[in-house]
């Protein structure tokens, strides 16, 4: 059977609700899942015992959030430790796949606002030779903020990601599996 892990981070319960999803496609699809927030996962080595990791967070201003920031560069720095420098070229290693997610709500440029924490996280994975088979920017309420969450650049997001979109991502996490 196929091991995946889910480490997210959560302020509002947008990404958390992503994560859960994701691991149900991936249990339905036959995986193994584990999941964790970042905060749970601090012992946790992604570079071993998975076939797929899964790390998702909130885009805030346009970074990934401290937390989720931290734990990656405990990651980077135990594999340096482990490893020795990152090589040149990043070579991608056998069965390390990661999927990658970002709740975001864009009032003011939209997605473009997510992009750059995307990237980021890609960085880190790259690094550690992990190759992307996705990366899915999920559009989400702004909680706590009814204008950034009504007259934004996305229009009303209230309530997203809806249960017909969560639905969705149950169904891609699915599909995923077959990749691993």
């Amino acid at each position: 059977m196929k091991k995946a892990i889910v480490i997210y981070c959560s302020f509002t319960g947008n990404t958390k609700k992503v994560a859960d999803h994701i691991a149900g496609g991936l249990r339905e699809g036959g995986c193994d899942v584990t999941v964790l927030s970042v905060k749970d996962a601090e012992n946790v080595d992604l570079l071993e015992g998975y076939d797929l990791a899964c790390f998702g967070v909130p885009s805030i201003n346009w970074s990934i959030p401290k937390p989720a920031a931290d734990y990656l560069r405990k990651q980077f720095n135990d594999y340096i430790k482990e490893y020795g420098p990152i090589q040149p070229c990043t070579p991608v290693k056998p069965n390390r796949k990661a999927l990658l997610f970002c709740t975001w709500s864009g009032p003011h440029t939209g997605v473009r606002e997510a992009v750059p924490c995307m990237l980021s996280m890609e960085q880190y994975f790259q690094h550690l030779g992990f190759a992307i088979v996705d990366e899915w920017y999920v559009l989400s309420e702004f909680v706590g903020n009814i204008a950034n969450s009504t007259l934004g650049r996305m229009g009303d997001i209230r309530g997203l990601p809806t249960e017909t979109e969560l639905e969705r991502i149950t169904q891609q996490a699915r599909n995923i599996v077959v990749c691993l």
